[in-house]
């Protein structure tokens, strides 16, 4: 067991430093940096101390290697377009952040458990046909895409719901959070909805097998054997 936790920590570490260096080159790769932070009309020479003032007149994988230091110190820099540390701006969007996917997570439970209940219970029928194959359109839709279409239906066209923000917050056990507010919710919602499709679609198909499992098992067999009606007496 503790090979094998090793083992996957090792592999988990490669992972996040691979990732890590092709987001850091990617930078490089839609462009230079610094002509993307000054202004259109900055002489050269402008262009060169800014250069010099971020650290990036350095060869490019001393830039990463001094990234990969601050990173292992808990320093994640400071951000080119805030000038701020990256971490504060980080725990400034956190909480909002949890909101988000916790709304989603329960979002994605309720909608999933029920209709995967059902279409487990009616497996090949029209209704269990209908659960599955929107389950795999919304399994398969990407996600930015799917998000937009939301916006442009539910924010433009019918104005239901606003298209960005965090709304009002209260305040529960010392905790900020817009959770509490008919604001907050109506500013969640659409958000959490777009991200809880995806997951629902999985939820769906999972408790329709476990639902199919159980429903082709000895003790269920015997019931029905015994007379046992299938519906609530």
């Amino acid at each position: 067991m503790a090979a094998y936790l090793v083992r996957r920590l090792t592999q988990a570490a490669f992972v996040l430093l691979l990732v890590s260096f092709l987001v850091f080159m990617g930078v490089y790769a839609i462009g230079d940096p610094v002509q993307m932070l000054v202004p259109p009309d900055a002489t050269a020479a402008e262009v060169e101390r800014a250069r010099v003032a971020l650290g990036l007149d350095q060869p490019i994988l001393v830039q990463y290697w001094l990234y990969l230091t601050g990173l292992f110190q808990g320093d994640l820099g400071t951000s080119f377009v805030y000038n701020q540390p990256t971490i504060d701006l980080v725990l400034q969007r956190l909480p909002a952040t949890v909101e988000l996917g916790l709304a989603a997570f329960v979002m994605s439970l309720v909608i999933g458990l029920p209709l995967g209940l059902i279409a487990g219970y009616r497996a090949g029928s029209m209704t269990d046909d209908g659960i599955m194959n929107g389950s795999i359109v919304a399994y398969s839709l990407p996600n930015f895409w799917q998000g937009l279409l939301l916006i442009l239906l539910f924010a433009v066209q019918l104005r239901w719901f606003p298209s960005g923000g965090r709304g009002d917050t209260g305040t529960v056990m010392g905790i900020e959070t817009s959770l509490v507010t008919a604001s907050g919710w109506s500013h969640i919602f659409l958000p959490a909805f777009n991200l809880a499709l995806f997951n629902a679609a999985m939820v769906i198909r999972l408790t329709r097998a476990q639902v199919q499992a159980a429903m082709n098992s000895e003790y269920v067999r015997y019931a029905r054997a015994k007379g046992v009606p299938e519906g609530p007496s």
